[in-house]
């Protein structure tokens, strides 16, 4: 069951919200969707699908680059005369497993993820740049978020290039990260014109029930 007011899980025939404290006696404990609060619905089979999903084209992307890998590498050896027989094979074997392992550790990690409320305490834009060779500097602009957990910890952001995430989240901003998603919801949305899908992370016209791209519910 979820609490009317703040949208947290809690327990059947509580009379009382043990997170927000508002009474339920006599309150429906599905409202109608609304811009505020944490949304039920990240439950919907959907999500578990795109996961699934998106497991399955990680595996399949690894698989692919590691057989590139390991033909590949033989066939330059032999052309360029760089690298001999076998040891152009094991290069080859080498780095396609590489390109597994990264597969199956990105895999670990989405599965030992949790759920965590937070707040958006800083935001700034920074110039940076990076060295591409003795000759050549190359310049890029930083979009900076900073989220605080409410254990404490506080989780760095950075989008390079890339002003769209950055803008949508302002300081003070109540945010939950879902177990397993890319994304942070806003826990009020009644002031923005846009939100971002949990799933495939595309903006999406607020009006909008699900999102135009993956067909996953937004979570309003």
């Amino acid at each position: 069951m979820y609490c009317p007011n703040c949208r947290n899980i809690i327990a059947e025939q509580q009379k009382f919200c043990t997170y927000c404290g508002v009474p339920l006696t006599g309150m429906p404990s599905n409202p109608p969707t609304t811009l505020i609060g944490f949304s039920p619905r990240i439950n919907d089979p959907a999500f578990d699908h795109y996961k699934k999903q998106s497991k399955n084209w990680s595996f399949m992307f690894a698989f692919i680059l590691a057989v590139i890998a390991l033909i590949g590498f033989p066939i330059y050896g032999n052309a360029s005369g760089d690298i001999k027989w076998p040891d152009s094979l094991y290069y080859g074997a080498g780095i396609g497993g590489m390109f597994i392992l990264i597969a199956i550790i990105q895999t670990i990690r989405r599965g030992t993820d949790k759920t965590w409320d937070g707040v958006v305490i800083d935001k700034k834009i920074a110039r940076r740049n990076r060295q591409q060779g003795n000759d050549y500097t190359q310049y890029y602009t930083a979009y900076i978020v900073k989220v605080k957990k409410n254990s404490g910890r506080v989780k760095t952001h950075n989008w390079n290039d890339a002003p769209g995430l950055y803008d949508y989240y302002q300081i003070g901003d109540h945010v939950r990260h879902h177990k397993g998603l890319f994304y942070y919801e806003k826990y009020d949305k009644s002031h923005d014109a846009q939100i971002i899908c949990a799933a495939c992370m595309t903006f999406n016209d607020i009006q909008n029930d699900y999102c135009f791209r993956c067909k996953c519910p937004l979570l309003k």
